[in-house]
């Protein structure tokens, strides 16, 4: 993205000028999500790799937002995005 810009060809007696945009490549998920099984009371990490870091993404349980709470734990270390389910109940299936 940083080559993006007004680039110029200068002869003198003539200029030639081209705009040129580079387009990002979209975030893709590179691993996806794996399912898990735990006893209730175990906490459980669910984790996938993206194709870049510092994205924002957003987490869903049946189509509801995931909000970091005392229950949810939210984060990512570089590609890597975790959620951490603490103390499971068979209602977080």
């Amino acid at each position: 993205k940083t080559d993006a810009g007004l680039y110029t060809c200068d002869i003198g007696t003539d200029v030639a000028k081209s705009k040129v945009s580079v387009q990002e490549k979209p975030t893709e998920v590179t691993k996806q999500l794996e399912d898990k099984t735990a006893a209730a009371g175990q906490d459980i990490s669910l984790s996938c790799e993206l194709s870049k870091p510092d994205v924002t993404i957003r987490w869903y349980k049946d189509g509801k937002a995931i909000r970091k709470s005392q229950k949810y734990d939210l984060h990512q270390e570089g590609t890597r995005a975790i959620l951490i389910i603490h103390d499971s109940t068979v209602k977080d299936s």
